[in-house]
């Protein structure tokens, strides 16, 4: 399959107090293939700015190049590569991901808040990792909790598709992969929004100033993102 089959352009949510977010501001996907066709349905591609959230062998074996887009690598956390998701539920990895590697996370919102628009966050599904990141920019904007869950559930219905793909370039690790990768319950990112939604650090947006993205730049994409 030599498109991407979990892409989608997070514009259009509703956002607390009225409107709506933009469109053609802020992607989220599986990882590109360098073969791939260009995308139809969303609004600008390729995309100014690429957060790559793939350790770097994900990377090394899967590489592409974006024409004119700027690709940073930013690894978010090893437990949440494909091959390395085990034992626990998805919903433990995430808190997980967030209790020990916050930093990582804020430096990723960073990347998209401080460069050009439109912004791809992608990692090898666009389901984990990915869905930590996009989560913490939607809640920052003022979307709702429950949009923010349906948005990670709707990768549900890709991950045939995603599997699919991954399988073209398979790891070189012999151990099978958790069934529990495959899934996307609607528990796993309420465990995300219920850390970074808590209003002891000021919401989303305090947990990631907190963390090390800077005040202006979250507050000038969000502006932006919901004008």
């Amino acid at each position: 399959m030599n498109s991407l089959v979990n892409l989608r352009d997070l514009g259009g949510l509703p956002v607390t107090g009225g409107g709506l977010t933009a469109h053609g501001m802020l992607y989220r996907s599986d990882a590109p293939h360098p073969d791939d066709a260009d995308p139809e349905h969303v609004p600008h591609w390729p995309p100014a700015t690429v957060v790559d959230l793939r350790m770097e062998r994900e990377a090394q074996r899967v590489p592409y190049e974006l024409p004119g887009a700027e690709r940073i690598v930013h690894p978010l956390h090893e437990a949440a590569a494909p091959e390395n998701i085990r034992d626990a539920d998805l919903g433990e990895l995430y808190r997980h991901i967030l209790e020990t590697a916050a930093d990582r996370v804020a430096g990723a919102v960073t990347h998209v808040v401080t460069r050009p628009a439109p912004a791809l966050v992608h990692c090898t599904a666009g389901k984990d990792r990915t869905g930590i990141v996009v989560a913490s920019l939607l809640l920052s904007a003022g979307v709702a909790p429950d949009d923010v869950v349906a948005d990670y559930a709707r990768t549900g219905d890709n991950m045939d598709a995603v599997v699919e793909r991954i399988m073209r370039f398979p790891s070189r690790s012999k151990k099978p992969i958790n069934p529990l990768w495959l899934l996307t319950p609607a528990e796993s990112m309420t465990e995300v929004v219920e850390v970074l939604d808590d209003p002891g650090h000021g919401g989303a947006r305090g947990w990631l100033v907190e963390h090390g993205t800077p005040e202006a730049a979250l507050d000038d994409w969000v502006g932006r993102f919901t004008a």
